[in-house]
């Protein structure tokens, strides 16, 4: 790819960043030598570190139901948490994650899909 077109696709994400309004969510499964299920959290860029806590549910095996609580440095936008794949509940899970801003007010948002295998099956929001 060229110097031009690194920059285009890099100024690309840079502005439109810029404008997201709505944190989202979006899950997709990785596979870098070890297959995982990442579910990335996006949201506005801020002067200040907050809390943002994932809770991952599934529905057929609560077991397999994990809450984890990861800070989101003071200027960045975005935050992630995985799963390993292998060993993983099959069936209709629910990951949602909230962000505690400093003045305390607190945003959710969910992400449902259905793991089928190895692959992850979106299901209507």
């Amino acid at each position: 790819m060229s110097r031009k077109a690194v920059m285009s696709v890099w100024m690309f994400f840079a502005v439109g960043s810029a404008f997201a309004q709505e944190p989202s969510l979006t899950c997709d499964v990785v596979n870098d030598g070890t297959e995982k299920i990442q579910c990335t959290f996006v949201t506005p860029r801020k002067n200040e570190a907050r809390e943002t806590t994932f809770y991952w549910h599934s529905e057929s095996h609560p077991q397999d139901d994990r809450e984890r609580i990861i800070t989101l440095p003071a200027g960045h936008g975005s935050v992630y948490d995985y799963r390993y794949l292998r060993g993983r509940a099959q069936g209709t899970w629910t990951v949602t994650v909230s962000i505690t801003d400093a003045d305390g007010s607190e945003t959710e948002v969910s992400h449902h899909f259905t793991l089928e295998d190895t692959t992850i099956v979106d299901r209507a929001r």
